[in-house]
């Protein structure tokens, strides 16, 4: 009988923009940090209980308003504490004023209550998240790396068969390409990639089908 996997990985699909957000579980503790809380604060909040779970993290991947816009009911609910770059703190304090562009209301951010950058390690129960800067899609992107379970959430800096966008302020195309090749395509193959947008993929698989990198990573 195989042993149960020390960390389990639920998803919400949230906001109308379908970002992924992820409620990362120890299965040992019952503690478990959220990535990207980006809308649908009362559903992610109903996960957490149903779950069982006690929460004292907030990863934030980087401060676009899809992916942030959850963030200050969960702080106030649970006393998790929020995570994210420094390059991205604007980002977020932005967040109400990107949403009118789409015609959403977007809450006021809280002031984030960490700021990570390159090779921090962000503790998580008996485990710890590897903080590796993956500029591009923003300035302050992150992808946080759950070594030994052989995880990553990358936020949209790479997805299944895609990339981030690069076009909004503050994005670079060239860049993007080389923290995907330097940063992620170094992982083992088996890493599991969980995105913020559409299904998990792995780097394997990004490195053979990925058209962005089909040509040579």
């Amino acid at each position: 009988m195989k042993p149960s996997p020390p960390v389990r990985v639920h998803v919400l699909e949230v906001g109308p923009l379908a970002v992924g957000c992820y409620i990362v579980e120890h299965v040992a503790s019952r503690k478990a940090a959220v990535i990207d809380p980006g809308d649908d604060g009362e559903a992610i909040l109903g996960e957490i209980g149903r779950l069982g779970v006690s929460v004292d993290r907030i990863l934030l991947t980087h401060g676009h308003f899809d992916h942030v816009g959850a963030v200050g009911l969960l702080r106030e609910k649970t006393g998790a504490k929020v995570h994210i770059h420094e390059a991205d703190v604007e980002q977020m304090k932005s967040a109400k004023r990107q949403g009118l562009l789409f015609g959403l209301r977007i809450p006021d951010m809280p002031p984030p209550d960490v700021l990570v950058g390159e090779g921090d390690r962000v503790t998580f129960a008996a485990l710890e998240f590897l903080v590796s800067h993956t500029p591009g899609h923003t300035p302050g992107c992150v992808s946080y790396i759950l070594e030994t379970e052989k995880m990553a959430f990358v936020g949209d800096l790479i997805f299944a068969g895609s990339i981030g966008r690069t076009d909004l302020p503050g994005g670079d195309y060239d860049t993007l390409i080389r923290a995907v090749r330097e940063k992620i395509f170094v992982l083992p193959d088996d890493t599991t990639l969980f995105p913020g947008h559409g299904p998990a993929t792995t780097v394997g698989e990004e490195k053979r089908s990925n058209p962005f990198f089909t040509g040579g990573w």
